[in-house]
């Protein structure tokens, strides 16, 4: 065998063996692993780690997979896996969280609120350095809510008073289901993909800490930003972002089936219970331009608030 035919067969050998390579190095891309190394093997030691709940699940998975291999069900077709403390966990270690906010009607506005809303909008998509993903939806108008808020608020007050608000309530029940009204909410849905921990591998525990508290920092800086441009925002609850899912799959029955029937009273919170401030937490200098830029807008919209408010005092 001369030189040439070595070559050719080591040329051709390499080539095999790169495309082996590349074919599993793409698949684990895709599915947002890492592709080899240490990452890789820490990676592989986390995934053994799992809860003995969570293996009972995947393993129940698993069964369930091969009763119905040609059977595609909703959870596949959707891709996650489950929804907890209003994290959802999706297919390929992704994980996301959904703000709320209110349409703003910008043509009826005057010219300073309306600089102030683009200057809010260009002060979001200048400091954040991760993808946001804005979900508009067409929410037909219910009042059911704000009936039993309503009703609970007449019991202590007087025949006459009672039953002139009554009347009113009924009346304006009846207009909005008799004419078909809708409003239109804008939702924020913002994505993190797991890495691997520098430092060591993460527990179980440890590695749903360390989500949770990436995505608080990412909704914590949108819902900053929003502020400014005069926006109230809050981050959805397990149930609340459910119901977007629902809304989004289901649209004509979100009326007949409200979300809200699927659990009692006590659903879990955990937004509107967190003071602690989000650019003090280690790894927020990643996720924005400059930690300074972020406390100056800040700082100045609530000193526009301030303004505002003795104004209208």
């Amino acid at each position: 065998m001369s030189i040439f035919d070595f070559i050719i067969y080591f040329t051709m050998g390499t080539f095999g063996v790169t495309l082996i390579f590349l074919f599993y190095a793409k698949k684990r891309m895709d599915n947002n692993e890492p592709i080899f190394g240490w990452q890789r093997k820490q990676y592989l030691e986390e995934q053994g780690m799992k809860s003995p709940a969570a293996n009972d699940k995947d393993k129940k998975k698993k069964k369930k997979k091969k009763k119905n291999d040609n059977v595609m069900t909703l959870a596949d077709l959707v891709g996650i896996q489950d929804v907890r403390h209003g994290i959802f966990e999706k297919d390929k270690n992704e994980y996301c969280v959904i703000i709320s906010t209110d349409s703003v009607n910008f043509d009826l506005l005057n010219e300073s609120a309306q600089s102030s809303i683009i200057l809010g909008y260009q002060s979001l998509f200048k400091v954040i350095r991760f993808p946001v993903q804005l979900l508009a939806q067409a929410v037909r108008q219910d009042l059911r809510k704000e009936e039993k808020r309503f009703m609970a608020n007449l019991e202590s007050c007087n025949d006459q008073t009672t039953d002139y608000n009554t009347k009113v309530i009924r009346y304006i029940k009846s207009r909005s289901e008799n004419e078909f009204r809708i409003a239109l909410r804008i939702y924020y849905v913002i994505s993190y993909t797991y890495e691997v921990s520098r430092m060591a591998k993460l527990t179980p525990e440890q590695k749903e800490r360390k989500i949770a508290q990436e995505l608080w920092m990412r909704a914590s800086t949108v819902m900053k930003m929003l502020k400014r441009a005069r926006l109230e925002s809050n981050l959805l609850d397990s149930l609340h972002a459910m119901e977007v899912m629902k809304r989004a799959l289901n649209r004509d029955r979100m009326l007949v089936n409200p979300i809200e029937s699927l659990v009692e009273d006590g659903r879990e919170k955990n937004f509107p219970f967190i003071t602690a401030d989000a650019t003090t937490l280690p790894g927020y200098e990643d996720l924005v331009s400059s930690v300074e830029e972020v406390r100056k807008l800040v700082e100045e919209t609530k000193g526009m608030e301030k303004i505002f408010g003795e104004e209208a005092i």
